[in-house]
């Protein structure tokens, strides 16, 4: 019988993690579900563990760091189910976490699911429950901070965009889509895979009874994972946007740029050259990327304002601090977002009208 779920598993120097992941996958995963493990170079003998401990998976090594987009997308091509999950090695689940999360697929129209994702240190702490997404690119987590039982008995809810630690998608739907790009490496590959979801006409779901545990921090990025964010968050937006919206939101897209200039600069030197090395990059790579932008933006079925009307203008609070300060620019930026999008929904609406 062919397996309903393939469950993909990126390893990358896990052992801290692996053992309580497994574990919590042995007690809850269904006797259908495939498991397939990408080592993605590992030097601590990641690989090694996973065989012993759940010798049951397809192992598949790769003798250097591909970047999680390519390993997941590695993985799916050896899936044989009829959904994907895809899960972090520091997520640990609880049992019916993978019913639940797949029982909105009965909507043929849902594409992607999430869980309530909680901190491993912090249990009745949410991490996020899918992703708001800005109209710039920026992305927050949903429901960040606040307690377990916000979200206790809920319904599903549409979202953005799923969370890269713990997602489904059906897999016609990976296919239709071409899956994750591997340009991106890392982060913001579930962010623009959600929005190619979304305007190919399929949603995106937080189910809360689905519940996992994320040991992952968000606080300390390193100088390669700022330079991803910055760098893939501009990708994202080029490759997803139309023409017509890029030219109507751009003074909102400027404003991002200099907000990410500022963080940059708040991380010293680190974050100063991953900033310069991303747009170092994206101009280096103006081909590809027009190449990139041509093959994403097929098979869109959902015009931009129908998207744009479902993307954020406000700031989480998180983004700036710094006091009475703080706020003040915060609520300075929020209105120069917020006018920028009410005159781009105006004119983006009114051509589709005329269109």
């Amino acid at each position: 019988m062919e397996p309903i779920v393939s469950l993909i598993i990126v390893v990358y120097n896990g052992r801290p993690y692996l053992d309580g992941c497994l574990d919590s996958l042995r007690r809850t995963l269904p006797a259908a579900t495939e498991v397939i493990v990408v080592d993605n170079g590992s030097t601590d003998g990641s690989a090694a563990l996973v065989r012993a401990r759940m010798p049951e998976a397809r192992l598949l090594v790769n003798e250097t760091n591909r970047g999680f987009a390519a390993a997941c997308r590695q993985g799916a091509d050896q899936a044989r189910g009829e959904f994907l999950v895809f899960l972090n090695q520091d997520v640990r689940a609880e049992p019916g976490w993978l019913e639940a999360l797949l029982e909105p697929f009965r909507d043929p129209t849902v594409g992607l699911t999430t869980p309530t994702i909680l901190w491993m240190d912090d249990p009745e702490r949410i991490q996020s429950c899918g992703q708001d997404v800005h109209y710039t690119g920026l992305v927050f987590a949903r429901n960040f901070g606040a307690s377990r039982a916000a979200v206790t008995g809920a319904p599903f809810a549409d979202v953005a965009a799923v969370s890269g630690a713990a997602f489904a998608i059906r897999q016609k739907v990976w296919e239709e889509l071409g899956g994750f790009t591997d340009m991106f490496y890392m982060y913001y590959e579930e962010t623009d895979l959600s929005w190619r979801a979304g305007r190919a006409g399929y949603r995106c779901l937080h189910v809360p009874a689905s519940v996992v545990y994320h040991a992952g921090r968000l606080d300390r990025p390193s100088p390669l994972a700022l330079y991803c964010s910055f760098r893939n968050r501009i990708l994202m937006v080029w490759c997803n946007w139309g023409w017509q919206a890029l030219l109507l939101l751009w003074p909102g897209l400027l404003l991002a740029d200099l907000m990410e200039w500022g963080l940059a600069l708040g991380r010293g030197w680190p974050g100063l050259s991953a900033k310069i090395s991303a747009g170092i990059w994206l101009l280096a790579h103006g081909r590809a990327l027009s190449r990139l932008r041509a093959r994403a933006r097929r098979g869109s079925r959902v015009g931009d304002a129908t998207i744009l009307a479902a993307r954020e203008w406000r700031l989480s609070p998180r983004v700036i601090t710094g006091g009475r300060g703080g706020r003040q620019l915060v609520a300075l930026c929020e209105a120069l977002f917020c006018l920028n999008w009410h005159v781009a929904m105006t004119l983006l609406g009114k051509s589709s009208k005329v269109s």
